[in-house]
């Protein structure tokens, strides 16, 4: 009779130790999930979208006229991601039975969900895509450095930054999952895998169109890869699949005049409406200027402010695409060039909210453990952008928060805008010489 191997602990001991990291990472935004719901007005905001996806149906969701705080402005995939929290709290009694039959989940579980279950529900995608993007970092930072450590340092990084816990489990924002299935589809296109990436990138603008601003840079890295025929067909098709399985539940007549409907009258007037040169964005526009109340158009030597932003968009694409192609197309180059045009948009165009920063964030700590040079000015930049999503989210209860970084003139609004500029060149410059040097082919 063959023996049986004894159970080797010591080899799965990272697996359980990586494991009950991730756990904590979780846990702790659950726990603040029902904290500062007053403060977070989107979170009733989407509470109330998500309860009116049922009483209205869906095919009456959009059209709907008379919002107790503001009609549905995201896209139909994210519409349905609150609906389903919805339902799912409402037939939260399923636990209780559950719990008579097996005794789990326990008790004291129950009763926080019965309280507070749809403000955990609804931070829940945000949270679980936190947890997503901690292995996708880990993985990176491992495929560019080789090195263990490294790549675990980056993950608990981002794991454990307020900037991330913040997002998700107090403000209860979907960047994180915007930035996830964004980030996959530059990794797995970068892999030779179009017809995968394609649906990826679908997948996070049709939850927010926040990595629109890469549509130039993934458009270029498909005529760099030349993906051939089949996967072009197969990664239309799949994403014309989740286009039309996610969009046809709200339609009345035709899905392509609705899309037209829903993209002109809905999304993208709100991301326009408040036309100034920054809403609460710590950018270029906030040192010369006046956060939240200067137009788009306040001059710079001139200039109308939107110009310039536009102006330099399209010259950091084109630097980008110049260093990347002398990098061959190298991860660590796709991986700048993310960082590059994400938080450049941030820092020059007009009316950029103050998480508009986390496309780029991501990458950002892939950039800052893999290349030494980057890692000062990637801790000042993270400092400095969590200051911001801080003043944005509190300026309004805490008087005094606001008070402080109003005084003088917005003293300390430029200063810290002022850093985040100069942080960024110097990262990109820092990380651009070090790849240069290494000659990197990854």
């Amino acid at each position: 009779m063959p023996r049986l191997k004894s159970f080797n602990l010591k080899k799965y001991l990272p697996v359980v130790l990586i494991g009950l990291v991730l756990f904590l990472g979780f846990y702790l935004r659950t726990v603040l999930a029902q904290y500062f719901i007053k403060e977070s007005g989107d979170i009733r905001l989407y509470a109330d979208w998500a309860e009116k996806y049922w009483l209205l149906g869906a095919r009456d969701f959009y059209i709907y006229p008379q919002w107790y705080y503001a009609p549905p402005n995201y896209p139909p995939l994210l519409s349905l991601v609150y609906a389903a929290a919805y339902w799912l709290y409402e037939h939260k009694y399923y636990l209780a039975e559950l719990h008579n039959v097996i005794k789990i989940p326990p008790a004291a579980f129950i009763v926080y969900f019965y309280e507070h279950g749809l403000n955990l529900l609804l931070k829940l995608p945000g949270i679980l895509a936190d947890i997503g993007l901690t292995i996708l970092i880990y993985q990176l930072v491992k495929k560019l450095t080789n090195n263990l450590k490294r790549a675990l340092a980056a993950g608990a990084f981002y794991l454990f930054n307020p900037v991330s816990i913040f997002l998700s489990g107090v403000w209860g924002q979907t960047d994180s999952l915007v930035s996830l299935f964004g980030l996959l589809s530059f990794v797995t296109l970068w892999l030779n895998k179009f017809w995968l990436s394609l649906p990826l990138l679908f997948l996070s603008f049709y939850i927010k169109p926040n990595w629109g601003i890469f549509i130039p840079l993934y458009v270029f890295l498909v005529l760099f890869k030349k993906p051939k025929i089949k996967e072009i067909v197969l990664g239309f098709v799949l994403t014309l699949v989740l286009f039309i399985g996610s969009t046809q539940p709200f339609v009345k007549d035709n899905i392509f005049s609705f899309s037209k409907w829903l993209w002109t009258e809905r999304l993208l007037p709100t991301a326009t409406v408040a036309q100034k040169a920054s809403v609460s964005a710590f950018n270029l526009h906030t040192i010369f200027y006046t956060i939240d109340k200067d137009s788009v158009s306040s001059p710079y030597l001139g200039i109308p402010g939107n110009f310039l932003g536009l102006f330099s968009y399209v010259l950091i694409n084109i630097f980008t695409f110049a260093y990347i192609k002398r990098q061959k197309v190298s991860l660590a180059s796709v991986m700048v060039g993310i960082f590059s045009i994400g938080f450049g948009s941030y820092l020059f165009l007009t009316n950029m909210l103050e998480r508009y920063f986390f496309q780029s964030f991501a990458p950002l700590i892939v950039l800052m453990f893999s290349s030494p040079g980057a890692l000062v000015y990637a801790l000042v930049i993270n400092i400095a952008v969590f200051a911001n999503i801080f003043y944005a989210f509190f300026r309004r209860s805490w008087g005094s928060l606001s008070d402080i970084f109003v005084a003088n003139n917005f003293l300390f609004v430029r200063l810290i805008s002022l850093i985040n500029l100069a942080s960024w060149f110097l990262i990109l410059n820092k990380t651009s010489v070090f790849l240069d040097n290494k000659k990197s082919t990854i």
